[in-house]
């Protein structure tokens, strides 16, 4: 065999080899489920068990609820000599309000009661002068006596005789001061009002409502309230709608409802202003997911879940809902992953590489 003839015979095998190597062997194929086509990036959170509230948003004002504030009104006619407290104050029963002084004595009261016990006097000596001629009887003597003396009580009761010093208007129960109705210097009598005091727990919340919203109020259900202007570590207050007005408020056209906080936190004081947030309906141990996580398609509420890197479009029967979480009734199960983020980009089936939202 010549060097030529050699040549070919290598030719050929190193052919054949090369034939057996790469055309006998079948190209590899996909990994089996992976799907194909594009991928969309997308953030995730799971369905989960919890509560979910739908709330009536408003606002109001902190005051003293009005049905808890209690009016010392005066007993007897005198001039205010000194105020000895204000509004806001908080005081202790039996602890001094004001004290009342004798009315001038050039006042009405005061010249009206010195002509009433002149006449009683002069009545009572014209009696005696009949009695002693037996013109008038027994009793009728004893009736004037009683007439001086109520007479002479009256006078004495505004003080004028200077024999005791201003009388002390004291609180009737521990508590605070609402409303100081009198000033120093003024001229008061018998069922006037002095002072307005309110016990510590007697605040209350006034809120108002549109008349459209105020229908599905009723007394009793849960409020939760919390500052307007809330500062660090501030908790909301718990609170039950205590009443409800059934007419519109001409001034503001609001429905105006009494709220009453179950516990008084110490950032509630009057005149504070608050957001209110009463609860209309609640569901506790829900499925819920985030509200972020809704689709409408075609007229149909639902989500895309995501199960094997693979988003599935599926309906869902929402409930109760608010701006955080919807109550889901029926077509979900707590533990899904739904799509929240890159939702409304998607399709039924399409590819996801999918990420946890923070926090879920």
């Amino acid at each position: 065999m010549d060097f030529r003839q050699y040549l070919s015979l290598l030719l050929i095998v190193f052919g054949a080899g090369l034939a057996a190597g790469c055309g006998g062997r079948e190209p590899a194929s996909p990994e089996a489920g992976a799907p194909a086509g594009p991928v969309a990036t997308v953030v995730t959170a799971r369905a989960e068990k919890g509560g979910v509230e739908e709330t009536l948003e408003t606002f109001g004002t902190v005051e003293f609820d009005p049905h808890e504030t209690r009016t010392v009104s005066f007993v007897t006619s005198g001039q205010v000599a000194q105020v000895l407290v204000t509004p806001g104050q908080s005081i202790a029963e039996g602890d001094p309000l004001l004290k009342l002084g004798p009315l001038p004595s050039s006042s009405v009261e005061v010249e009206q009661a010195r002509i009433n016990l002149d006449y009683a006097k002069r009545n009572l000596e014209r009696l005696r002068r009949l009695r002693r001629t037996h013109l008038a009887t027994n009793e009728a003597e004893q009736q004037a006596e009683k007439e001086v003396a109520t007479a002479r009580a009256a006078l004495n009761g505004l003080g004028v005789d200077g024999s005791s010093g201003p009388r002390v208007i004291t609180a009737p129960f521990s508590g605070v001061v609402v409303q100081v109705l009198v000033t120093s210097g003024s001229t008061v009598h018998p069922g006037e009002d002095a002072v307005l005091v309110a016990p510590e727990d007697g605040l209350a919340v006034r809120a108002g409502f549109e008349p459209e919203d105020a229908v599905q109020l009723e007394p009793g259900m849960p409020v939760w309230i919390s500052p307007v202007f809330k500062a660090h570590g501030e908790a909301v207050a718990h609170a039950l709608l205590a009443r409800l007005h059934r007419v519109v408020d001409p001034r503001t056209q609001l429905v105006e409802a009494l709220i009453r906080p179950t516990r008084i936190p110490g950032w509630m004081v009057a005149g504070t202003k608050v957001h209110v947030s009463v609860v209309i309906r609640s569901a506790q141990e829900a499925v819920r997911i985030p509200r972020d996580a809704i689709v409408d398609r075609h007229g149909e509420t639902g989500v895309f879940v995501v199960e094997h890197g693979t988003a599935h479009w599926r309906p869902i029967h929402a409930g109760i809902e608010n701006d955080r979480w919807v109550e889901v009734r029926s077509g979900l199960e707590a533990g899904a992953v739904v799509v929240t983020t890159g939702r409304t980009s998607l399709a039924d089936g399409m590819a996801v590489a999918a990420a946890t939202k923070p926090g879920a």
